[in-house]
């Protein structure tokens, strides 16, 4: 069985130097991919390069909501460049309203210009919602469905939005945080969505799961997704090579033009 990392931050300036062993972490436990998601323009750069480096790296390119006061004028330009010289998906975008200082306006301008990127160059989008369910689904019931689907990352809704979600073309993306066994909402989430819509990730660095082994570090890496897809299958009473079959074909065809581009060497 092969896996796909749908959600990382291999930039990360805590792991980055570290990358040639975390790599062969990876490909050792079958993560045949891993999508690598620039946060702001400080890290397209980078990512581009690490995707150039690592064939089993996919990167995207996005202003992450956290990071909407860093832009500079010429942002858009800038992620458009990455965008059409690289095979590559669009993200971290989205809108997160857990800090209630946060300049919402400017957060819902900036992943609507990401969701138009997306539908005009037909890539997948990594999309990142925190505490701003009611804006995100007024967002999506005004532009609409998406020409080629996108994934709404760490998944942290309730199971009864994902039904419509689905309906506008998103696929349904969960982290090690159903690993945790106090996450029943994210269980009841996962048993909701369709079996061609559910992908896993990691968000290394971040969200290091609940496993059986233990580790001196507490640094996620994309070489932990077969265990986390293992702990959610017996969450939900499927067999791990069903349930890691489908999230395996479910990320190959939400990935589909990133992983055509890089065969081709575009």
């Amino acid at each position: 069985m092969n896996f796909i990392d749908s959600h990382c931050h291999l930039h990360d300036s805590r792991i980055v130097s570290n990358l040639p062993e975390i790599a062969m972490r990876a490909e050792k436990a079958n993560v045949q991919y891993m999508v690598s998601c620039a946060t702001c323009e400080d890290n397209f750069a980078l990512t581009a390069r690490l995707s150039k480096d690592f064939h089993s790296i996919l990167p995207c390119f996005g202003i992450h909501p956290w990071f909407v006061d860093r832009i500079s004028k010429g942002w858009k330009e800038q992620l458009e460049y990455y965008l059409l010289n690289y095979p590559s998906g669009i993200g971290e975008t989205g809108i997160d309203f857990t800090d209630k200082t946060c300049d919402r306006d400017l957060q819902i301008k900036v992943f609507e210009h990401h969701l138009m990127l997306a539908r005009q160059l037909e890539r997948p989008i990594n999309i990142h919602v925190r505490n701003a369910w009611d804006t995100f689904i007024h967002i999506l019931k005004r532009t609409g469905k998406l020409k080629v689907p996108g994934l709404i990352h760490s998944y942290s809704g309730s199971a009864d939005m994902i039904p419509m979600f689905e309906t506008y073309g998103l696929f349904i993306s969960f982290s090690g945080s159903v690993t945790n066994l106090k996450a029943k909402k994210v269980v009841n989430a996962l048993r909701k969505v369709s079996k061609d819509r559910f992908v896993l990730e990691t968000d290394s660095p971040d969200i290091y799961p609940y496993l059986s082994k233990h580790t001196v570090s507490r640094l996620n890496e994309p070489g932990n997704l077969p265990e986390i897809a293992q702990i959610a299958s017996k969450r939900i009473g499927m067999s791990f090579e069903l349930f890691s079959n489908h999230a395996q074909g479910n990320s190959l065809n939400l990935f589909y033009s990133i992983l055509q581009g890089k065969k081709d060497g575009l």
